[in-house]
């Protein structure tokens, strides 16, 4: 049987869509000494640098808005994530024999060191840093982190030994057409998102699925047993199976209870871990993210105290109910990488004190009627609504009948939207950036999103540190 690199070099390749996947794997390709072809909608003047770099590797450029047209000449496509393998051109391409790849399936054939993989709606990218902050003391000899979380894992391919584990938080886009599943795999909670990626809810949790779907006996599955969705999860595979909640006690797994967070293997007795109070995180969502690594370290064979010492250490990520600081008297927090109403309303509903939110961002077929709820019934002064979605969340807000703060919308910029909510905000208060939305259209991404809140909220009151 050959080997996936000889069947690299045998295979006319194509890259549909040169984002930051497929960069990775033009670079992974060119080292090899591998010809390949590049497929992009954008024009060529955008590539003329690129151009230049790729040289004799690059066999074909088929750019601009027939750049699909083009597919019926390859044996192995390799997609970029936003571009979804049922699409009819993909689909026309398969029929003709052509294969459907992608740098994170390629990857996890190749990969030497064992997987473990966390999806989910909400908490991935906060979860798989967790775990990764866990084990940085072992049992592995390395740990590695990528995946959607913004480094793809082919980079750091050539570095992996059979010794090492390989960490990767996992969208629907990635897990649509895997055909394998981790030996280690987290289902956190799954909810509606990305409608208008794919065609409908069956469709984004079938993908989801895939984590689990592949699994065998000797791997293991870990979900939210709050969640029917991911429990579903187990009905599909082969796995051995470890829960966690923050509403029940479960066995096996982890859970939140009394004021502490617990731990049962299969065959031992329950043991706290750490007191709640120690999870350095805002939020009891991320109470349920803490309980989703004990479980997942569990299974990797971590002990205890080792788990419960990684939690304590673990400051967050960057843009994710981040602390940015306190000007004026009024805390300021970044959540940009807060991308669905779900994960909106964790942020929402992490805070005691009163709140100044800013929501709203480029469409994505999110429902926002939980978040209209929410947001009625929580002390918020005021909403600063931006972005495509604005007028779809303040209809969800009107909706609730019972939101008496004010609603502010038409926000062109972040300093705009940061100035109003700090015209409504008194000492003591939080200005939460939780936009339950993409980014698109205002900012380049989640990050420029959260970069500039974070700017703006210092402009406010350039005095104070």
């Amino acid at each position: 049987m050959a080997s996936p690199i000889d069947d690299l070099r045998n295979s006319r390749i194509a890259l549909l869509g040169l984002g930051v996947e497929n960069r990775a794997l033009a670079r992974f390709l060119q080292e090899r000494h591998l010809s390949f072809s590049i497929c992009d909608g954008r024009r060529p003047d955008d590539f003329d640098s690129l151009q230049r770099e790729y040289g004799d590797t690059v066999r074909e450029w088929h750019l601009g808005p027939a750049y699909l047209n083009t597919l019926g000449r390859f044996d192995l496509i390799f997609r970029t994530p936003g571009i979804s393998p049922l699409r009819p051109e993909l689909q026309r391409a398969r029929s003709r024999g052509a294969r459907i790849s992608s740098q994170t399936l390629l990857f996890a054939a190749l990969s030497p060191a064992p997987l473990l993989g966390v999806t989910g709606t909400k908490g991935k990218g906060t979860t798989s840093s967790l775990i990764a902050e866990i084990l940085r003391d072992g049992p592995y000899h390395r740990v590695h982190v990528g995946g959607n979380i913004g480094l793809p894992p082919i980079t750091f391919l050539d570095e992996l030994t059979e010794e090492d584990l390989v960490i990767l938080e996992l969208s629907s886009f990635q897990l649509i057409d895997w055909e394998t599943s981790p030996h280690i795999a987290v289902a956190l909670s799954v909810t509606r998102d990305h409608l208008d990626y794919h065609a409908d809810l069956d469709e984004y949790i079938a993908a989801k699925r895939n984590i689990a779907r592949f699994q065998t006996t000797d791997d293991w599955l870990i979900v939210d047993t709050n969640c029917p969705t991911s429990n579903s999860f187990a009905d599909h595979g082969a796995a051995r199976r470890l829960s966690f909640s923050i509403e029940r006690e479960v066995r096996p797994g982890a859970w939140a209870a009394d004021g502490h967070l617990w731990l049962r293997s299969i065959d031992g007795p329950a043991e706290s871990l750490c007191p709640l109070a120690d999870i350095p995180l805002q939020g009891r969502h991320n109470w349920n993210n803490a309980a989703a690594a004990a479980a997942a370290a569990m299974a990797a064979a971590v002990p205890p105290a080792q788990i419960a010492d990684g939690i304590r250490r673990f400051r967050g990520l960057p843009h994710r109910l981040e602390r940015v600081g306190v000007y004026g008297g009024i805390t300021y927090y970044d959540d940009s990488l807060a991308t669905t109403p779900d994960a909106a309303i964790a942020a929402v509903t992490a805070f005691d004190q009163p709140l100044v939110l800013i929501a709203g961002g480029s469409f994505k077929g999110a429902d926002f009627a939980e978040l209209g709820r929410t947001i009625a019934d929580r002390p918020l002064r005021a909403v600063v609504l931006i972005g495509r979605e604005a007028a779809r969340i303040e209809a969800a807000i009107c909706r609730s009948g019972t939101f008496t703060g004010e609603i502010i919308t038409g926000g062109g910029s972040m300093g705009t939207a940061v100035a109003e909510a700090r015209r409504c905000a008194r000492p003591g208060d939080v200005i939460l950036l939780s936009p339950a939305c993409a980014s698109f259209g205002m900012f380049a991404n989640y990050k420029d999103r959260g970069e500039q809140f974070q700017r703006e909220a210092r402009n406010q009151n350039p005095e104070e540190p």
